[in-house]
């Protein structure tokens, strides 16, 4: 292997470290992001070739209680399903809100979908009723049932991707599918699936390798530059 390729390799291993470092920091700042789910990212180096793969770790996040009555948790598989201007998204983050219009919809306003379509929890366009649901998603406003919370499964989870506003979309190939052994809470919220413990030292794992791959790559240009001299001479 010749002492160029070695300097081309280290250069993207550093590129590699680079972006792995971004996806950790980003697992960081979402700690307290209700229902998001921490990426991770794997690189390998040959030579002059690298290959980065980011996949994001699914694994459920702890439940705690808020007793509002418009937070939702999903403890098993599964996503709430909500409308955006560019179709249909998913999401964990169950903290929901009443619109003006009594519309049950996301933080960021997008509307929660049942399978009758948009959720109403108001008694008369306005006013929002006592709204109670059930294990099983099902939906009641004054003791009278309106709709079921859309809960959907996907297979493979892998073609889910991140859009924003901590939300996913499918890709070409996911087949969902309704979710009938996961449970919805009431007056619980999921949090972020992130350690971070894990992250920082992983964070600080990184720094070392990054370090030390700069260190042998001056070296290697040290010694590129003492045998241009060198020839140089003759």
């Amino acid at each position: 292997m010749s002492i160029e390729v070695s300097l081309v390799g280290l250069k993207n291993k550093m590129v590699a470290q680079t972006h792995k470092s971004r996806v950790i920091a980003n697992n960081l700042a979402n700690i307290n992001t209700t229902g998001f789910k921490k990426d991770k990212m794997f690189y390998g180096v040959l030579e002059q070739n690298i290959q980065m793969r980011l996949e994001t770790d699914f694994s459920q996040g702890a439940l705690v209680q808020t007793s509002n009555p418009l937070d939702f948790a999903i403890s098993g598989r599964g996503f709430f399903t909500v409308e955006t201007d560019d179709g249909e998204a998913y999401t964990r983050d169950g903290h929901f809100t009443a619109g003006t219009d009594g519309i049950l919809r996301t933080r960021n306003g997008n509307p929660v979908l049942g399978y009758g379509g948009w959720i109403n929890i108001s008694t008369d366009g306005m006013k929002v009723g006592k709204i109670t649901v059930n294990m099983h998603g099902e939906v009641f406003v004054d003791d009278v049932l309106i709709d079921t919370l859309r809960i959907v499964d996907f297979d493979p989870l892998s073609e889910l991707k991140k859009s924003g506003q901590n939300l996913l979309v499918a890709g070409g190939n996911v087949i969902s599918r309704e979710k009938d052994s996961s449970t919805v809470l009431q007056g619980k919220l999921e949090k972020s699936n992130v350690n971070p413990a894990n992250e920082l030292i992983n964070l600080i794992e990184l720094q070392r390798q990054f370090e030390s791959a700069k260190k042998a790559m001056q070296a290697i240009e040290e010694a590129l530059k003492k045998a241009a001299t060198q020839v140089s001479r003759f």
